[in-house]
């Protein structure tokens, strides 16, 4: 049976294993080789610790199969999402510049989905959706018109899934030539309206 409930600290590392897969190749191109000691991952478990950031595991609602990790929704106000300080001053700026369209740009009164995952095992159960509508509830629950996210123009089943939940292109962005991005294509901005929250 699946729970959902909001992240721990101790939930740090997993947190960021899964964001790293999914992130294709930006979690490497921003935090490989920042540290002779700590991998890219572990720099980003790291960040997901702390409590003041956009990334922290307060933002993370897990959805859980006993202990396991089924899925997972990293999201957050869009007018907090951007390139966190730590990452401004250890990231060189050539790279944050190559990335601006994904790292700064949003659409404003939005909530953010930064990430949404659902284990190869739980796809096609309705998980992601139902992590999607939890999204949704919680921008209207903060008073905000509507969710956005960016996507990987490439990976196909994820925009189908999106447009499929209402979801429709705002603009698009290259991806910087790299060859640690799978994807060359680019990704776009998407974003939907949500419904306002009604209750009392």
């Amino acid at each position: 049976m699946l729970t959902l409930d909001w992240a721990e600290p101790d939930d740090a590392e997993s947190i960021a294993r899964i964001v790293r897969e999914t992130s294709a190749g930006v979690v490497d191109y921003l935090l490989g080789r920042l540290s002779a000691v700590l991998s890219a991952e572990r720099l980003l478990t790291s960040i997901i610790m702390e409590p003041d950031n956009p990334l922290s595991h307060k933002n993370v609602l897990l959805a859980r199969n006993g202990e396991a990790v089924a899925g997972l929704l990293l999201g957050y106000p869009a007018a907090d999402h951007g390139i966190p300080a730590i990452l401004r001053r250890t990231v060189a700026a050539k790279k944050l510049t190559a990335l601006h369209g994904l790292l700064e740009v949003t659409v404003p009164d939005t909530y953010y989905i930064n990430t949404l995952w659902v284990e190869a095992a739980s796809r096609g159960t309705g998980l992601a959706g139902d992590l999607l509508e939890c999204a949704g509830l919680t921008a209207a629950a903060a008073g905000l018109s509507g969710l956005c996210l960016h996507v990987w123009l490439e990976n196909v089943r994820a925009v189908r899934f999106y447009v499929r939940h209402g979801f429709a292109t705002v603009s698009h962005f290259p991806a910087p030539p790299h060859r640690g991005f799978p994807f060359a294509g680019g990704y776009a901005l998407m974003t939907c309206p949500v419904r306002p929250d009604t209750e009392d």
